[in-house]
């Protein structure tokens, strides 16, 4: 497991969702969404996604999609993209530890596992296909005022 419960064993402050005003960064590796809106596009791996992803919630940003696919078929893909909250609010320690635990299942999941590029693209597709997906959901649950 990882170590946001030692680092912020007390909930720093209430978090309570998606503030007014808030966007949605789109933290991708993904060459098919470089150039959307609001993209910080990191040059590296699946991997070098989840450790952006863990700097930011640890810094307060909201985590918006799950780290890792549903799929475990999908998290052999070499591209990944999470939504997370683009304004630094508070540090959730149950975000933290959700990252932390997606980084370790992560290289569990992956540890004898050879790439296979012949299907790169498949898998940029897919990821792109699910980004829209998980937008359009947001979408609805900020209107409502779910989120």
């Amino acid at each position: 497991m990882g170590n946001c419960g030692e680092l912020y064993p007390q909930p720093i402050a209430q978090c309570d969702g998606m503030k007014g005003g808030e966007l949605i960064v789109v933290v991708t590796n993904n060459p098919l969404l470089k150039d959307e809106e609001n993209v910080l596009f990191v040059e590296g791996t699946f991997k070098d996604v989840l450790v952006k992803v863990r700097d930011m919630v640890y810094s307060g940003n909201k985590l918006i999609t799950h780290p890792l696919f549903a799929s475990s078929r999908m998290n052999f893909s070499p591209f990944r993209t999470v939504l997370v909250g683009d304004k630094p609010d508070c540090v959730s320690p149950e975000e933290c530890q959700i990252v932390e635990d997606s980084i370790i299942l992560y290289d569990n999941l992956t540890a004898r596992r050879r790439r296979q590029p012949e299907h790169d693209d498949d898998y940029a597709d897919m990821d792109r296909r699910l980004y829209e997906a998980a937008l359009e959901e947001v979408e609805v649950l900020v209107s409502s005022h779910v989120i």
